[in-house]
């Protein structure tokens, strides 16, 4: 069966048509070329009018190349779609000896770890900076990480307080943006009602490099959502 039928070229890259694989609808799709790019967007127009299909073809076309004009998202991606997309690409360079193999499992722990639990499967193009500045009290609420490596910390009631009211106002800032009301409070696990209480902590290096791999500029082309579909 073929795919799509009843085609008609608009403008160069850009058509509308139907699936011939849909029985229950005569609705009209577009396909847009994206420019300089062997890759396509394609919209359901949700209409079967001929006319109407036209124009909103047209009208998704004027907004993707807005989109492509001023580096906003042109593909709706999860995290963990780009991650795993991000993880084949090292292992690529780590197969041609670019990198490391022990630096690919590296970065596999982080992003299916601490970072896929806290993005879930929310959108990167979503992932703002308000969202992101609360990851270091998350992580460190969350996961004390490899104690051999992180070791632990001493910390005096005031400093504790100090650490506390730091870290939840971040966090609090965090959930909100992710519509999370109320989470498991940073003090239980700052618990350390004496002087010279000891805890563990993931460090702040740690913290660092794990958000380096979503943000650094090298990367960033794989976490914005603009490479795939």
């Amino acid at each position: 069966m073929t795919f799509i039928t009843d085609k008609e070229e608009l403008k160069p890259g850009l058509i509308i048509f139907r699936r011939g694989d849909v029985v229950h609808h005569r609705n009209w799709y577009c396909r847009i070329k994206l420019p300089q790019a062997d890759r396509y967007k394609t919209y359901s127009l949700k209409t079967s009018d001929t006319h109407a299909a036209r124009e909103h073809a047209f009208d998704y076309d004027a907004d993707l190349r807005f989109r492509i004009k001023h580096d906003v998202p042109v593909f709706n991606r999860p995290f963990r779609e780009v991650g795993k997309e991000y993880l084949a690409l090292q292992e690529e360079r780590a197969n041609r000896g670019e990198i490391s193999a022990s630096r690919v499992k590296k970065l596999r722990a982080v992003i299916e770890g601490a970072l896929e639990r806290y993005t879930g499967s929310r959108q990167v193009h979503l992932i703002g900076n308000e969202l992101w500045d609360g990851y270091p009290a998350w992580r460190r609420e969350n996961g004390a990480g490899r104690n051999k490596r992180n070791g632990v910390r001493e910390v005096s009631a005031e400093l504790e307080q100090q650490l506390a009211t730091q870290e939840s106002t971040a966090r609090v800032k965090a959930l909100q943006s992710r519509g999370i009301r109320r989470g498991k409070s940073l003090t239980a696990q700052l618990a350390a009602s004496q002087e010279g209480a000891t805890v563990a902590f993931i460090s702040d290096s740690t913290i660092r490099f794990e958000m380096s791999i979503f943000g650094s500029d090298a990367h960033s082309r794989h976490f914005t959502g603009n490479r795939a579909e």
